[in-house]
């Protein structure tokens, strides 16, 4: 039987507790593309000369606003309501070539020049900072190649951050120029008179909306306001045909804030280099697998630096990207149009375990509603499917997944997860039912690789190869048990290498925390080598609780088997220091949870809401969980002793969620500490 030559990673004989990748083991890559690109602005550069009048990337401008008004159930009585909501209808996409968007970037760093923001005989280092604070879009990495360009350091704002995190992420690097959109100048209108620095506006919208406010600051402070498309023009009208020296690879490139899963934002420093280096780790290992006839979908925010590791990425290879947002993926949420999946048709699909949780849980609901004899049928489908040989699981996938494989379009071939640890049992579901689904593992802090898995490496449940741009080595943790001597190994992952940041922005104490003596950064994470030499992520040292009888407990571990339960929508596992076994916090999946309750004959009136104070609706969602727990295989200590429903969804607007949509712990733990109290017997 033919077997794979080498394994996915492979020890350093001077010290076999490092490992490398088995494509570069001898060295750390570093360049994509020799001298040709050494810095983030020589990217569009680059793929100008190489790929010329091809398609790069295809938008999609908004035509029309289509408001509905809908007569539906109140959530919280027995009446109904009227509820309105905007939809969008968008115009057929809009190719732009590689020339294109080098032309643009040029004209858009002449207008900078034009405008005296940018000052060529300014030192590249001291040049002002720079901040985007916008939805995705090909506007967005337009601006973001422009600043690379100029040697502008470039720092980064999440669309859902509130009044204060945004001050935080203008004042805390003293930016002085925003590049936003339309639908975030009415918070920039709110801080702007405290953002102290802030003097320049690049306005991506109607000229006609222009907040006064901001216009009258801003004129105040020696700046002024423009229009994305006034810019560009200014730039084409009077191009500068020099631009001096460029950034040096050692320069930074952007201050990146994280999400704060664990809690206040952190900047992190990315250099020129780490971000280069980063990709040309990720063509290597995956430059081979992709055509032109590939297109990624591009919908996360661009603040994330799962996307932009992946535009970079594409943009690099020359595969076409198309950019599209959340709330028009589907043709359900647009009108007089069809959604961005059937417009772009996209192969290769990226997306955050959030995101894959809701679609499983969707088309459950979905199958539900279809009836006992569809859902009897699609059950046996998937389990034929995952069991069957070709070509009985090849006719299986053809005749009974197509339609679910038409409503994205029908060409993707491949998604990939980020972002955070996803479901083992949702990762299997979805690679049978709608396309292969591969994770991968990265940071803000490694440029967004440290490993993925490609296709001659990619068993379910791994995040696959070391990037060849870092190496890897697990440091035992002994109080968790988690030792490298233990078979297979296991540890805290630590990452070394030119991809990983040079460290936090104004925290010195954090950044001797973070790093060891020898340069390893301290991920936090815990990995385990499999036999075929990729990485599992299985747990993570701050989400690791001691228990009140001694024992760990690893949150996460224990989230992704209660999370399967398909009338949950979101779940958080608590346990404090004094809780023998932890908590379940929960928000129910309403569709899934009432046809449950309807058919074993439980009284579903109102919505989560209600639901959150019915002790046998409650006891029920107990039961549920317990169940899928005893399915997943946990035992003593990981058993929830009960369940807390929460009347309101959770979202970044409200704290519950970070803006890359993980679980805000500190957030939930601290708003349903009495819940919390209660439920454990600390009090009445």
């Amino acid at each position: 039987m033919f077997w794979r030559a080498k394994p996915a990673s492979i020890p350093l004989s001077a010290d076999p507790s490092i490992r490398r990748s088995h494509l570069s083991p001898n060295e750390l890559v570093t360049r994509p593309a020799g001298d040709e690109v050494t810095v983030v602005g020589d990217f569009f550069s680059y793929s100008a000369e190489r790929y010329g009048d091809k398609v790069a990337c295809y938008y999609r401008d908004v035509v029309d606003v289509v408001e509905e008004t809908k007569i539906v159930p109140k959530s919280d009585g027995p009446r109904d309501e009227k509820k309105s909501r905007k939809y969008f209808t968008l115009s057929p996409p809009k190719p732009v070539t590689y020339f294109e968007l080098n032309t643009t970037v040029t004209a858009l760093a002449s207008g900078l020049i034009n405008i005296g923001f940018t000052s060529l005989s300014q030192p590249i280092a001291s040049r002002p900072r720079v901040s985007i604070y916008a939805d995705t879009s090909l506007n967005w990495q337009l601006m973001s190649q422009t600043f690379a360009r100029l040697g502008h350091v470039l720092t980064t704002a999440y669309t859902t951050l509130g009044e204060e995190g945004l001050l935080t992420s203008l004042n805390e690097p003293e930016v002085e120029l925003c590049y936003c959109g339309e639908g975030q100048t009415e918070l920039i209108g709110k801080v702007i008179g405290r953002a102290e620095r802030v003097k320049w506006i690049v306005y991506d919208g109607d000229e006609r909306r222009i907040n006064q406010k901001i216009r009258k600051v801003v004129a105040s402070r020696g700046g002024r306001i423009i229009t994305f498309a006034e810019l560009r023009r200014s730039g084409i009208d009077s191009p500068v045909t020099e631009f001096g020296d460029k950034p040096s690879e050692d320069d930074l490139f952007c201050i990146m804030y994280t999400s704060g899963s664990t809690g206040t934002p952190k900047g992190v420093l990315l250099t020129h280099k780490n971000i280069v280096s980063s990709i040309a780790g990720s063509v290597l290992l995956w430059g081979k697998n992709f055509t032109r006839s590939d297109l990624l979908l591009a919908y996360l925010p661009l603040t994330h630096i799962l996307e932009q590791f992946l535009e970079f990425t594409f943009y690099f290879l020359g595969i076409p990207i198309a950019y599209g947002t959340v709330k028009t993926l589907l043709n359900d949420n647009v009108r007089n149009c069809d959604g961005d999946f059937i417009a772009y048709k996209p192969t290769l699909l990226p997306g955050v375990p959030a995101i894959y949780e809701m679609i499983r849980k969707g088309m459950v609901k979905k199958i539900h509603d279809a009836g006992s004899v569809v859902g009897t049928i699609f059950n046996l489908a998937v389990s034929g499917k995952q069991t069957l040989p070709w070509p009985l699981s090849s006719a299986i996938d053809r005749i009974l997944f197509a339609k679910v494989k038409a409503a994205t379009g029908g060409r993707l071939r491949l998604a990939i997860s980020g972002g955070g640890a996803l479901s083992l049992d949702t990762q299997k579901f979805l690679s049978t039912v709608l396309v292969q689904l591969i994770q991968g593992y990265g940071l803000t802090e490694t440029c967004g690789m440290a490993t993925i898995c490609t296709p001659q490496f990619s068993p379910m449940g791994s995040v696959g190869v070391i990037g060849p741009s870092c190496e890897v080595k697990l440091q035992d943790y002994p109080d968790a048990g988690y030792l490298s001597s233990n078979r297979p190994p296991q540890g805290e992952i630590m990452l070394r290498g030119p991809n990983v940041f040079k460290g936090y922005f104004k925290q010195d104490e954090l950044n001797k925390e973070s790093f060891t003596s020898e340069g390893w950064y301290r991920t936090g994470d815990i990995g385990q080598w499999n036999i075929d030499g990729t990485l599992s992520i299985i747990d993570r040292v701050k989400n690791l609780v001691k228990l009140s009888n001694g024992e760990y407990l690893a949150l996460e571990k224990v989230e992704s088997i209660y999370k399967h339960c398909n009338s949950v929508m979101m779940l958080c596992i608590v346990a404090p220091p004094y809780a023998d076994r932890p908590v379940a916090l929960v928000y129910p999946h309403e569709g899934n949870l009432r046809n449950r309750l309807k058919a074993n004959g439980i009284v579903d009136d109102g919505g989560p809401k209600e639901w959150a104070s019915n002790l046998t609706i409650v006891s029920y969602l107990l039961g549920e969980l317990r169940d899928e727990a005893k399915r997943g295989g946990l035992k003593g200590a990981e058993l929830i002793r009960d369940v807390i429903m929460t009347e309101e969804e959770w979202s970044p607007e409200n704290g519950m969620l970070t803006p890359a949509m993980k679980l805000a712990r500190n957030n939930i733990s601290k708003k349903y500490e009495k819940e919390i109290e209660k439920a454990l017997g600390r009090s009445s």
